[in-house]
């Protein structure tokens, strides 16, 4: 069994290519075969002239021209994945500790998920600043508002590890999100053909920086976007 795992990454020239060997680690204990497609999705530090360092045949490297998005990143990964299960996970390798499990439960099941919203996940207890609680109780309000209008039970859309099925029309399909919200398109596609997803609760922290700004005036089009996502999915 192959395994496609597609990582967008943004301004990452420090860990990026000491990640990539962790993961590819961690790979070939559990599949046969892998491929990894990695997106640099406009970065203006020394991301690509990283990754031009790797020289091997199991490596894409896409590169978006300027910063467009993690969404429009994954899709275009999503087109050209050959593997029969798909990986999508972010760069800093979020949840690692959890990996051998992920794997594990990604070969014998369509659709998995780290899922922190669930009641057996648990929030370390440690010093948090304002901008980190805010940013919990943010995301806790989108995973509701999303889960209501996907008619599905709490899941944590927006975590960073998350891999299904490699199906033949997902290649096709047109989707919405540019930014940040094509997890919550893949979800509501899966449902549709029947795929629910296996969770898997962590343990975790609330990071305390990430490209989002509370105060940043782009955040009127992440909520556009999220707005537009929903909306896309009522219609059908």
């Amino acid at each position: 069994m192959k395994i496609s795992v597609i990582i967008p990454c943004y301004n990452f020239e420090k860990n990026i290519l000491k990640n990539i060997s962790l993961l590819e680690n961690e790979l070939q204990k559990e599949f046969e075969e892998y491929e990894l497609i990695i997106i640099n999705d406009g970065s203006n530090d020394k991301t690509q002239q990283e990754l031009e360092k790797i020289n091997n045949n199991k490596t894409i490297i896409l590169k978006n021209d300027s910063n467009i998005g993690k969404s429009y990143s994954i899709s275009k990964g999503l087109k050209i994945a050959t593997g029969e299960k798909l990986f999508l996970y972010d760069c800093d390798l979020p949840y690692f500790d959890y990996i051998k499990i992920f794997l594990k439960s990604l070969k014998i099941n369509k659709f998995v998920i780290i899922d922190r919203k669930n009641k057996k996940s648990l929030l370390k207890k440690e010093k948090t600043n304002l901008y980190q609680k805010i940013r919990y109780f943010i995301g806790i309000f989108i995973t509701h508002v999303v889960c209501f209008f996907l008619k599905i039970e709490t899941i944590d859309t927006q975590s960073g590890m998350k891999g299904f099925d490699n199906i033949d029309t997902l290649k096709d399909k047109k989707f919405v999100s540019k930014r940040f919200f094509l997890d919550i398109e893949i979800i509501d596609y899966l449902k549709k053909k029947g795929i629910y997803p296996i969770k898997i609760p962590v343990e975790f922290i609330i990071p305390n920086n990430s490209t989002i700004k509370l105060l940043d005036i782009k955040n009127i089009f992440i909520i556009l976007e999220l707005i537009k996502v929903i909306l896309s999915i009522k219609k059908k």
